[in-house]
């Protein structure tokens, strides 16, 4: 629907301008004059196609507008609005362009005969797996409403998951990239000149000057050769990290590493456990819901372990079984999900194993954060003080020259 740029003025003769979505300039003046305007020019909004779709795919999708998107869905269709008249109301009121136009397509899909389900799957950017099947189940059983509540609850544990790790990492890394540019500063600018006042005056350099002026005229010879290496690299890791091999071994590293690898280990069995929790309860067949588990998992590890509970179910056996041959799993949550699976409550207990493990995910960052932030002052206090040695102990050395 198209754009139009208004000047109008109101009952009280005051001048009023702004913008509107409508299909005519015509019916945009009909709206404004129902409204009490009284129109004087309404135009076209100019705006580049070309630049739009170029930029559009930039445009990230939050996790807040998931939340936003299937809350107010959830809302509209209960408040009795049909599906189509809900999505074309959360476009008109949508800020992201990207999700704006997604929904818009989705919208034009359902009219023309596609199910809710079959629409959101041509977007994968937006709806992944997950959210695909949960509809899909939704539209089955009828209960479309409440599933579209519960992937809210589930998009927005989500975010406050990712928004505490943020949060706990963004001191230490701001104060490492702060401590870089500093120290390389003084290696590359102020260094220099002391050394070349000490030199002249014939002081012996003292070995933290030596190892910080060596490092000065190796980062001037070889910066570029420096730059290409880390991007080589990153590059390499990167390539290596998509290949079946290299993504295993990474992520067996992420989850060995002391502290770091238990807090990752954590958010995996609270994610796996509620997204299965969410995918039983929608009524998704297990298998099904084992399959999209396998795909939302991004650990490697873990994802291969949920592929050996596949094949086990799928020849008529448990899953917690395979869960506890597989080693990756505390003896708590294979315990739990055995007793649901004999209770036919794996659900509940799926998300009472979900909200332990968040909970115990808080402490882990908490942990982390008091761990990463002294060590990273060490590290950085420690450069400062090889900094200052290097610049004090010749002054000591020329003015004991001096004296003498």
């Amino acid at each position: 629907m198209p754009t139009f740029e208004y000047k109008a003025r109101d009952k009280s003769g005051k001048a009023v301008n702004g913008t509107m979505e409508a299909a005519t300039p015509e019916m945009l003046a009909d709206k404004l004059s129902h409204l009490g305007y009284f129109v004087s020019v309404v135009k076209e909004k100019r705006t580049s196609a070309v630049l739009d779709d170029l930029f559009l795919p930039l445009i990230r999708i939050k996790t807040e507008d998931m939340v936003m998107v299937s809350t107010q869905i959830a809302t509209m269709i209960g408040a009795g609005i049909s599906l189509p008249n809900s999505l074309k109301i959360l476009s008109e009121q949508m800020e992201n362009k990207r999700l704006k136009k997604i929904i818009d397509e989705v919208q034009t899909d359902i009219r023309g005969g596609s199910t809710f389900s079959e629409a959101l799957k041509k977007h994968p950017a937006a709806f992944n797996t997950f959210f695909v099947n949960m509809v899909k189940a939704g539209e089955t059983a009828g209960n479309l409403e409440d599933v579209l509540k519960q992937l809210a609850i589930f998009a927005e544990k989500e975010a406050e998951m990712k928004q505490k790790l943020l949060t706990a990492l963004f001191y230490p890394i701001i104060l490492a990239v702060v401590g870089v540019i500093v120290i390389v500063f003084v290696i590359t600018s102020v260094l220099p000149a002391f050394v070349k006042i000490f030199t002249d005056a014939k002081v012996p350099l003292p070995l933290p000057t030596l190892i910080l002026y060596t490092m000065n005229n190796l980062i001037r010879a070889y910066w570029l050769h420096t730059i290409i290496g880390i991007v080589l690299a990153w590059a390499g890791l990167n390539y290596y990290n998509s290949t079946p091999k290299g993504k295993m071994v990474m992520d067996r590293i992420k989850i060995s590493v002391p502290v770091w690898g238990e807090l990752i280990r954590k958010v995996a069995i609270a994610r796996m456990c509620r997204t299965l929790a969410a995918l039983v309860s929608a009524g998704v067949p297990m298998l099904q819901a084992l399959e999209t588990l396998q795909a939302t998992i991004d650990n490697y590890v873990i994802s291969r372990v949920i592929r050996k509970v596949y094949d086990s179910v799928s020849k008529g056996e448990t899953i917690s079984e395979p869960l506890r041959a597989s080693g990756e799993f505390p003896p708590m949550p294979v315990h739990m999900i055995a007793i649901g699976e004999e209770t036919g409550a794996l659900d509940t207990l799926l998300n009472k194993v979900a909200d332990f493990y968040e909970i115990a995910s808080d402490y882990s960052i908490k942990r982390l954060t008091a761990l990463l932030e002294p060590m990273f002052l060490i590290i950085i206090g420690g450069m400062v003080g090889l900094i200052f040695a290097s610049i004090i102990l010749p002054i000591f050395r020329m003015v004991g020259t001096l004296h003498r």
